[in-house]
């Protein structure tokens, strides 16, 4: 693996195995037990109320740790770190560990790219980000809406700043043509039913037009606003109290 890959994979806060210790392997997430365990420790850690608020801060972090990194690398490099459920593991300050023995550079060489796209994606949806939500809401009992919803801010974050300060067409089609792929992808994609981030992804005058998420995340339950912004900037319950307020006034 290259020093300039590992050095971008960094900037996600994805380090090799060796670089740090190791709080539990996702393979051990996906168990029950053990992962009321570590939500249980997550939740003392970030000052939590709850395991539905500590899963629901859970999954905004994975999301970006796997699939901002993902996507980022698909459209600035056209290829993309594979992050097999097995070769992952997180640490209690919630940055992922890889073996990178196991993480291969999926390039697409002779493939053409809607095919590459989409096989990087399923692995990515179904065999990696949809079992961790499952085993997060099956142990917290947040809602899988506010758990998909995270995953797709996440989404909308990295395209909309990389369409922001990028300047190459071709890079701004390709990025656009992965954004509306996933959007109007089938539920299959995620191993589901129905695609559960389709009314969730907005970018560009949608985003301008509808900024707030549909769903909160609970950041404002936290017991300490480490980030010092009270509710999120796309928050629907901020939202509803602004315009109660401008109602009042």
């Amino acid at each position: 693996m290259s020093t300039i890959v590992m050095n971008e994979l960094k900037n996600f806060d994805i380090h090799l195995e060796h670089e740090g210790p190791s709080g539990i392997t996702i393979t051990e997430l996906l168990i029950e037990e053990k992962c009321l365990s570590f939500l249980q420790k997550q939740m003392i850690e970030i000052k939590a109320p709850n395991l539905s608020v500590t899963a629901s801060m859970l999954s905004k972090r994975y999301a970006y740790l796997v699939v901002s990194s993902t996507l980022y690398s698909m459209v600035e490099f056209n290829c993309a770190l594979h992050l097999p459920v097995k070769a992952c593991a997180l640490t209690k300050e919630r940055k992922l560990c890889i073996q990178a023995s196991m993480c291969n550079w999926q390039e697409i060489k002779s493939m053409d790219r809607e095919p590459w796209r989409e096989n990087v994606l399923r692995a990515l949806f179904s065999s990696h980000i949809t079992p961790v939500l499952e085993i997060l809401k099956k142990t917290s009992r947040v809602p899988s809406s506010i758990l998909w919803e995270n995953v797709a801010i996440r989404i909308n974050s990295i395209y909309r700043k990389t369409l922001a300060k990028e300047v190459d067409l071709v890079k701004i089609e390709r990025l656009n043509s992965d954004f509306n792929f996933l959007k109007n992808a089938s539920g299959d994609l995620f191993n589901l039913r129905e695609n559960p981030i389709k009314e969730y992804l907005k970018i560009g005058e949608e985003h301008k037009v509808n900024p707030c998420r549909k769903t909160c995340c609970l950041y404002y339950k936290l017991e300490e606003d480490r980030e010092g912004i009270g509710y999120c900037g796309n928050c629907p319950i901020r939202s509803k109290k602004e315009k109660r307020g401008e109602l009042l006034q």
